[in-house]
């Protein structure tokens, strides 16, 4: 009987992983999972010298996870019963209360230092050049939103308010900090200001963000009472959702704050065709539906706003992260011109460029996270 058993047993588990085997190879590959929101393994080339190193077997090994049969259901099943069995995290982000995600956050303090280095020899070239230069810096969503942390994740997350203090302190000679910390928490239980499962803030955060700052250099900001919402998407899910894995969790709803413009024109370096809108509605229909701003990051963008009124005919260059991107929209009410600089792709002469354009104001509007950990300021200097 035992060996019957046996018997039976290794039949049906070699029949199992066959017939998945089988099926898994019938389907056609894919290319790109929305679920996981990254780029799957493809076949690999063969050759001998791939076989000798053992690379090949490993894409192979690679090629055969990612193009399982319905890969996603189980890879959300993972994270389903992990999240069953009380884990409170998958790839460093936390399960928070009322459906709330957040990313661990850590940092090298060297690459901290020398970003803040960077950034003030770039201010000290420009901070008189101009009739105002400014740092906005925004926090992650668990420095307003705390109390949804599950119990453990502080002792394993480092706090940024003392490194927005940090920077703040060791830049305040040389560029205008603009703090919206006090703000966004007074309004943080009116509003939603960052995304239950993105890492960004909500267009009313950027709102909120925008009005500090234009208060800070003696602009009247447009009053919110003025701003006409439109949700757009009722089913947003952001990269905390796709690193998490977690299927259960309710999706965002992404709204945006209007208000009339003269007809203006979005101009993308690289591409043929200005646009006459801030908005791509064509990211509605991508896994990525934040790109709904501008369409995504972009080395340079630049905007033009035909005003008659020559107190708006200013202009405002901004260093920047994707954070700007649902925040510029609001500047445009202010400036006929505006031009974002995405450090990240950026790789003209700055100095140069600013000479060329003579701007009236710049801010710099980034995360604290890409000041403490993203090694692109040098690229200032």
């Amino acid at each position: 009987m035992n060996n019957k058993r046996a018997i039976i047993v290794t039949s049906g588990f070699l029949l199992f992983i066959s017939g998945f085997g089988i099926w898994s190879t019938l389907q056609p590959d894919r290319t790109l999972s929305e679920f996981e929101n990254r780029v799957l393994a493809t076949f690999p080339t063969f050759s001998w010298d791939k076989v000798w190193s053992g690379r090949y077997a490993d894409q192979l090994d690679d090629y055969l996870v990612d193009q399982f049969v319905n890969r996603d259901n189980w890879v959300g099943l993972k994270s389903d019963m992990e999240r069953f069995s009380g884990k409170a995290e998958n790839n460093n982000v936390f399960f928070g209360n009322s459906d709330y995600l957040f990313e661990r956050f850590t940092y090298n303090g060297e690459q901290l230092e020398k970003n803040i280095q960077q950034i003030a020899r770039f201010a000290k070239r420009h901070q008189n050049t101009m009739d105002s230069f400014s740092l906005l810096l925004v926090p992650n969503s668990q420095t307003l939103n705390g109390e949804y942390l599950p119990s453990y994740a502080a002792s394993t997350d480092e706090p940024q308010s003392p490194l927005m203090d940090r920077i703040f302190s060791e830049l305040s000679e040389v560029i205008s900090p603009v703090d919206i910390r006090n703000v966004l928490n007074q309004k943080k239980t009116a509003e939603q200001i960052y995304y239950r499962t993105d890492h960004h803030w909500t267009t009313h955060g950027a709102y909120y963000g925008y009005k500090t700052f234009a208060e800070s250099i003696g602009l009247p900001p447009i009053p919110e009472e003025k701003l006409k919402k439109n949700e757009i998407s009722d089913s947003f899910y952001g990269t905390f959702y796709t690193k998490a894995n977690q299927r259960s969790i309710t999706p965002d709803a992404l709204e945006l704050l209007e208000t009339p413009l003269p007809e203006y024109e979005v101009c993308i370096q690289g591409q043929e065709k200005c646009e006459r809108s801030f908005y791509d509605m064509n990211a509605l229909n991508e896994r990525d539906k934040y790109k709904v701003f501008f369409g995504g990051n972009f080395p340079l963008v630049t905007i033009t706003v035909p005003y008659e009124d020559e107190r708006k005919d200013r202009s405002i260059v901004v260093f920047k992260d994707s954070y700007a991107n649902a925040m510029v929209p609001f500047l445009a009410q202010h400036y006929s011109t505006v031009h974002m600089i995405d450090m990240r792709f950026f790789r003209m002469d700055v100095d140069q460029y600013l000479a060329e354009h003579q701007f009236d104001d710049m801010l710099m509007l980034y995360s604290v996270a890409t000041v403490a950990q993203d090694d692109i300021f040098k690229w200032l200097n």
